[in-house]
């Protein structure tokens, strides 16, 4: 039996295409909007029981359009899932950064695991600590009882929050978040097994879905 459906929505594009985001809350594109029409779309008729967000607008404006259906209910905004804030890089056009801040800029994203940015940045590590209790706390909230019908909670987040979790659901823990691509406006699911331990919900999670992004090309 599975005792939780959990959607697991990236946000669409952001408005600022030619600098480094993370805390900063930029706004959604029109193709960014057009994102996250499409994600409700693909989720017409889904029955969802909640719909959380990140507080930071391209989060939360898509989460409102997720909630739009007749009868959904009012998005949750929880400071917890927002994106790893990136330091001294907020919002500084990659022009600038690559003349102010050479040697942070060459850093990949996969050397990020422990890693802060100076300026009060956060490693992946840093955000999966925050993410993960909230996000456990969320589960066990909306778990299905024995002969209940099974839930579906959707959750409308960033590409370092979204990759820590579907990594954590497939039993490899925050450090294998680089395998797993969270495209703009993509959509994923995880599913929870009964029995489900709250204290530790991934030990039954399944990956049913992974980066999938409507209307996206084969």
């Amino acid at each position: 039996m599975i005792a939780l459906h959990l959607y697991l929505l990236r946000h669409g594009e952001p408005d600022l295409k030619d600098g480094f985001y993370g805390h900063e809350d930029v706004m959604l594109s029109e193709l960014g909007r057009g994102h996250a029409a499409a994600q409700a779309r693909a989720l017409a008729g889904k029955q969802l029981a909640a719909i959380y967000c990140s507080d930071l607008r391209r989060a939360s404006d898509g989460a409102a359009l997720l909630a739009a259906d007749s009868g959904r209910p009012t998005p949750v905004e929880l400071p917890a899932l927002r994106e790893m804030h990136l330091g001294v890089l907020e919002r500084v056009r990659f022009v600038d950064a690559q003349a102010r801040h050479p040697d942070l800029v060459i850093r990949g994203y996969q050397s990020m695991l422990s890693f802060r940015m100076p300026g009060g940045g956060e490693s992946v590590q840093d955000v999966a600590d925050r993410v993960l209790p909230c996000v456990q706390e969320l589960i066990a909230r909306h778990l299905a009882a024995p002969g209940e019908p099974t839930p579906a909670v959707a959750i409308v987040a960033h590409n370092t929050v979204n990759r820590v979790l579907l990594a954590c659901a497939a039993g490899l823990g925050p450090s294998a978040f680089i395998r797993f691509e969270q495209a703009l406006g993509a959509i994923s699911r995880v599913d929870f097994f009964a029995p489900c331990d709250p204290a530790d919900p991934w030990a039954t999670a399944r990956l049913a879905l992974s980066n999938y992004v409507p209307g996206a090309a084969p």
